[in-house]
């Protein structure tokens, strides 16, 4: 649960005095949409994106003789002349609960992960989010299944369900407790079988209501 799992370690990093057109080239060949600036002992001193550098670059309604000349100041501008220095940062020890909040808080697309004197050890996006949360979900685990059931609340309906499935035989990996909007819960189960009848069968037998998937 931590980011330090799933963060992008050794990020591509450039220094402030680097010019925008050399930072924007950079961003193009990698691919990147995000790029922390650092000073030489690697510690954080803000961050330039795509969008900092579009809006730098001469305007396409501009005249030419405008964008001559916009052209001709960017050409010599570091990127600390446009990079955003108040930041929104995480730990390598912050939980993927911290980064999710974070990451709505502050309407960004990654953030930069430091170490406690400031040194920039990886960077976190919401891709990362969304592959960690798919992983811990167990999402494309060979040979299992999501379960949705609904089932009546109550302090001990979740062991109720694994129990029930234990005592079939199959291993339940993951369990998500989700509010039903007219009452009682949504019990969502990573199993590990293929003999989804007899989950069925066993959901059944006990009075519980399995949503999905169906089985004709």
């Amino acid at each position: 649960m931590f980011v330090k799992n799933y963060m992008t370690t050794e990020p591509v990093s450039i220094r402030p005095d680097v010019l925008i057109l050399d930072a924007r080239k950079i961003l193009q060949e990698k691919e990147f949409r995000h790029l922390p600036v650092t000073d030489a002992s690697g510690v954080l001193q803000g961050m330039v994106t795509d969008r900092d550098i579009r809006s730098a670059l001469p305007s396409s309604v501009a005249s030419p003789e405008e964008r001559e000349k916009i052209m001709a100041r960017v050409k010599e501008t570091p990127v600390s002349e446009i990079m955003s220095e108040n930041l929104s940062t995480l730990g390598p020890d912050s939980t993927l609960d911290d980064a999710l909040m974070l990451l709505l808080r502050s309407n960004v697309g990654a953030v930069p992960v430091i170490d406690n004197n400031g040194v920039l050890e990886g960077i976190f996006s919401i891709r990362d989010l969304m592959g960690a949360y798919g992983n811990l979900f167990g999402l494309g685990e060979k040979g299992s299944f999501l379960i949705t059931v609904r089932a009546g609340d109550g302090p001990d309906v979740i062991a109720r369900v694994a129990g029930l499935l234990a005592d079939q035989g199959i291993s339940v990996t993951r369990i998500v407790r989700e509010e039903a909007p007219d009452g009682g819960v949504y019990l969502h189960l990573r199993v590990n079988t293929f003999n989804l009848r007899a989950v069925h069968s066993t959901f059944a037998s006990a009075g519980f209501d399995v949503v999905s998937p169906l089985v004709v």
